[in-house]
């Protein structure tokens, strides 16, 4: 009898992890998904298909090393070192904005861009404020911010989002910001402490949805994702990851960031999307066997939860897939180098791009793979 209880129980306690790790449990009123690291699911739960533009290559838009990118309906926006370059969704090369410099209209840095109504909004950090250009690269105007911002969102012909990042003297990490009137609309997510540093891999602006953007905070333990808007700051979710090592909270981030190096812990949420009845989150973690890797986690329509990590090994289907920049209609984009191309190619006996004329002096690819 005695035996028959334990096992009973082992039954039990085995479906209630089961049942927590894939469909999510509640906490303070919001989902916390349990993602077990060590977790490996094919491919095909993840992706239904993948499109890809070639980037047209001339003297005039040449690509160096990518900072950042964003996709518009109207535009693919390419950040590179502190230009702006603009890309038609059939691969065209448009115009860019290369403005550094100290005089009108120039910008010393870049810390992030938006496209928006054909004008191109460029984040500049040691000026304090946004310069605003035409697609052709004609300066419009300079909008004041009166602080330091790593980063920021266009949401309408009046408002955009910026956030700092615990990086700032008003010391509140995310802005609703009158750009027409340049002032403050509100303030959410205060913090006592200005940390002075930046994270150029950090993407504050993880996702998109109706009203707002979907948003998290650097080295947050509790892996929290935030519905931001006009009016309101909320919490929308959390993660939980099994890895061996944990932040400690109340460090200073220049801390955490030198103690993570290398380390088997979560820094910071990439991606959040919500499609198809499904959501999908994306991480990078350090193993001691793989390296650096980014992994793609899904809590299907069925609550069963799905991990995956990019790249771990060569996948038929899917041979060009890579770290995403962000979301499109259901996509994850990314770019590739051509000669990170060419070395799949050969590795695997494949001959799509080579075939079509794509050499290692091309720009890179930029690919779109379809979320399930």
């Amino acid at each position: 009898m005695r035996k028959n209880n334990l096992m009973k129980l082992g039954f039990f306690v085995n479906i209630l992890f089961f049942l927590l790790s894939c469909g999510g449990k509640q906490q303070g009123g919001i989902p916390v998904y349990s993602v077990d690291v060590l977790q490996r699911d094919s491919v095909n739960h993840f992706f239904s298909g993948y499109e890809y533009v070639m980037l047209e290559t001339n003297e005039n838009c040449l690509l160096g090393e990518v900072k950042g990118m964003k996709v518009y309906d109207s535009v693919i926006g390419i950040r590179e070192r502190e230009r702006i370059l603009l890309f038609g969704h059939d691969g065209k090369f448009i115009s860019k904005i290369d403005k550094k410099g100290r005089g009108a209209g120039e910008y010393l840095s870049v810390e992030d861009f938006c496209v928006r109504d054909s004008l191109v909004y460029v984040l500049s950090g040691a000026y304090k404020s946004i310069l605003v250009y035409g697609m052709s690269g004609t300066f419009v105007r300079k909008i004041e911010l009166g602080d330091w911002y790593g980063h920021f969102e266009v949401l309408d012909d009046e408002l955009m989002f910026l956030s700092s990042e615990y990086n700032n003297e008003k010391r509140y990490n995310f802005v609703v910001f009158n750009y027409v009137k340049q002032e403050d609309a509100a303030v959410f997510s205060p913090f006592e402490t200005n940390e002075g540093v930046a994270f150029g891999d950090f993407l504050p602006f993880c996702g998109t949805y109706d009203n707002g953007r979907y948003a998290i905070l650097p080295f947050d333990c509790t892996y929290t994702v935030y519905q931001l808007d006009k009016s309101g700051f909320t919490s929308h979710c959390r993660f939980e990851f099994n890895t061996e090592d944990r932040l400690e909270e109340g460090m200073p981030l220049f801390d955490l960031y030198q103690r993570t190096s290398g380390r088997d812990v979560v820094r910071y949420l990439g991606l959040y999307e919500e499609c198809n009845g499904s959501i999908y989150v994306t991480f990078d973690l350090f193993t001691t066997k793989g390296g650096i890797g980014t992994f793609v986690y899904k809590v299907g329509s069925d609550k069963k939860s799905y991990l995956m990590r990019l790249q771990e090994k060569h996948i038929p289907t899917y041979p060009y897939v890579s770290s995403p920049y962000g979301v499109y209609k259901g996509s994850f984009y990314s770019i590739v180098e051509p000669s990170t191309i060419m070395y799949i190619e050969n590795q695997y006996g494949l001959s799509l791009f080579r075939d079509k004329g794509l050499t290692e002096e091309n720009n890179p690819v930029v690919f779109f793979h379809k979320l399930k």
